[in-house]
């Protein structure tokens, strides 16, 4: 948890005031932030919110309250807007999304996700490489990660797991098996085996 960067939005979650606000603390220098690149959104690190909030009075309870960080990336807006509905309906999960291999990639080195649902073909990469890159890192080795794809035969996903992929789900997909398959790919031990969406 101590490693988590917050964006606007969760620190103001966090600390129950509007995004506006933060971006106005960082801003001022009042909260110690970073933006990505000129003009780039804001990042608050967990060390700095923390003792923010303690000096202004804020509860810490919302920041300290250990919260399961899942990851969607995918070029398609639809998965984009429903799946984090689906996952936060009801699951006090922080879900991130990015639509490109590259973009996630920034998105996994700021914030360790415990899960990832990835779409294997994403517009600008391969989501196998993703995938590999995401196992690839000590910080995110542990990583679940679920792929989606709507183009894969089965022989394309019996190799999944030797790209670091703990399981998958074939597009379109029920909500309710999303959401299942979620909440147990967090709970059961890395296997390293892909289980076939026709199960």
């Amino acid at each position: 948890m101590k490693n988590r960067v917050f964006t606007t939005g969760e620190a103001a979650a966090i600390c129950a005031v509007s995004a506006d606000t933060v971006a106005r603390w960082v801003d001022s220098g009042q909260l110690q932030g970073y933006r990505l690149g000129p003009g780039g959104d804001r990042r608050i690190p967990y060390d700095a919110l923390k003792t923010f909030m303690h000096a202004r009075g804020i509860p810490l309870d919302r920041l300290e309250r250990e919260t399961v960080c899942i990851l969607v990336v995918d070029d398609d807006p639809y998965y984009l807007d429903i799946i984090p509905a689906v996952l936060t309906q009801q699951n006090p999960y922080t879900v991130l999304t990015a639509s490109t291999g590259f973009d996630a990639g920034l998105m996994v080195v700021e914030h360790n996700p415990q899960a990832v649902i990835l779409d294997i073909h994403l517009s600008d990469i391969d989501g196998r490489v993703v995938s590999e890159r995401i196992k690839g890192r000590p910080a995110t080795a542990a990583t679940r990660i679920l792929g989606i794809s709507g183009f894969i035969d089965d022989t394309e996903i019996a190799e999944l797991a030797q790209y670091g992929f703990d399981d998958f789900l074939k597009k379109p997909f029920q909500i309710e098996e999303l959401r299942e398959r979620v909440v147990q790919l967090l709970q059961r031990p890395l296997s390293g085996a892909v289980e076939k969406a026709s199960r």
